[in-house]
């Protein structure tokens, strides 16, 4: 009996991984994930961002100059911050770890040089819906690899909770309801867009926020800037109470309120949307065959979110500086003079220039920090800055 259980064990597992079609691992930064994508026949790789809210491929104009990649097209083009002409490249293949293809897709250009400097990353595209839509796909941030399948019953949804979905507005993105809580212990329900590729937590759509008047029912607020397709984006940042999906609570975290007055966040009868820092807390199934997701809280699903500490927000230049891009006023940094524009040349002695090492220093609990920076005027300069939660 023993011997038999183990042999249908075993063809369990073998069905299992002979229904799964590509395994495609990334590296996750910041909550975003880079997976290796090669583009045609090219034999090197580029980096992409995996992203759930892309709902075209986009390739860096730079990349496909290189590539001597010609547009054949302008189209308009809606994203978070508003709409924009793109020129577009028709019929291309994308090829992920030599295991699956994405044929006959469309590439939309766009120079990601801003995106890059603010983000400290470099990478080369965006995909998404291009393979989500004709595949069932399992995003594991525990081993950081994405699983494709051709039909739900590929796999093991044992431990997950399914979420229905929708398309609204005619946006590939799923969209489903969720709850938050203010401090105010005051609730809102709402729709909101699964975007991975959002850097964030949690973008408050700007109607939203303006017809519940949540910018009066909230104590402090924060000055924020994003790089998104269209440009630059200045929002709100608050801290909430939780935040319930599908029936899992999530503690305390900082959320962003959208002032834009086009674009996705400015859409009503939105919430907003839900970010790549809230969705990196579960592992994904992703089934648009069925309209469903399906959340399996992982490793870090209890681990605290991260709220502002330094005050201090950087940016890359193209000569590859590191720039002190804003400095909150309530902030030690600021009380000690450190300025918009003073040159990072080295924290807690590390001068390697490597921005996520940078933030991860700065966003350190109630400790302090080393600094050594140049201001404006060229002077350099030393100081030592507390790191409080500024919300």
């Amino acid at each position: 009996m023993k011997n038999i259980l183990k042999v249908l064990i075993l063809c369990i597992s073998f069905y299992h991984l002979s229904a799964q079609i590509a395994k495609i691992p990334f590296e996750l930064v910041d909550d975003l994930m880079y997976v290796k994508v090669k583009i045609n026949d090219n034999s090197k790789e580029n980096v992409f961002v995996f992203d759930t809210g892309a709902t075209a491929d986009l390739l860096d104009s730079s990349i496909a100059k290189k590539l001597g990649l010609k547009p054949n097209y302008k189209q308009k083009t809606t994203g978070a911050g508003g709409t924009k002409s793109y020129d577009v490249i028709l019929s291309q293949k994308l090829s992920l770890n030599n295991s699956i293809t994405v044929d006959n897709t469309h590439l939309v250009l766009s120079d990601l040089s801003r995106i890059i400097r603010r983000s400290g990353k470099n990478f080369d595209g965006i995909i998404g819906y291009s393979l989500l839509k004709n595949h069932v796909t399992q995003i594991d941030y525990d081993n950081h690899e994405i699983l494709v399948y051709n039909k739900i019953d590929d796999l093991s949804t044992d431990g997950y909770k399914p979420i229905s979905f929708k398309f609204g507005n005619g946006i590939p993105i799923p969209q489903f309801d969720i709850d938050i809580t203010l401090r105010n212990s005051e609730s809102f329900t709402g729709k909101v867009f699964f975007d991975s590729g959002a850097g964030l937590t949690m973008l408050m759509n700007s109607p939203f926020a303006a017809s519940n008047e949540i910018g009066n029912k909230v104590k402090k607020r924060l000055i924020s800037k994003s790089e998104n397709l269209h440009g630059e984006s200045t929002s709100e940042k608050i801290a909430i109470k939780s935040m319930n999906i599908g029936g899992y609570q999530l503690s305390e975290m900082p959320i962003n309120i959208a002032h834009d007055k086009n674009g996705v966040s400015s859409y009503e009868n939105y919430l907003g949307i839900l970010g790549g820092a809230v969705i990196s807390k579960f592992n994904v199934i992703l089934d648009y065959n069925t309209s469903t997701l399906y959340l399996k809280p992982n490793k870090n699903y209890t681990k605290p979110f991260d709220f502002p500490m330094s005050g201090i927000s950087l940016i890359k230049t193209e000569d590859d500086k590191t720039i002190i891009d804003r400095v909150e006023k309530t902030s030690d940094a600021y009380k000690k003079g450190i300025r918009k524009g003073d040159e990072l040349l080295s924290v807690n002695n590390d001068s390697s220039g490597n921005i996520q090492n940078y933030r991860a220093y700065l966003k350190q609990k109630n400790g302090t920090v080393d600094l050594i920076y140049s201001s404006i005027k060229g002077q350099p300069k030393t100081s030592t800055i507390k790191l409080e939660r500024l919300l």
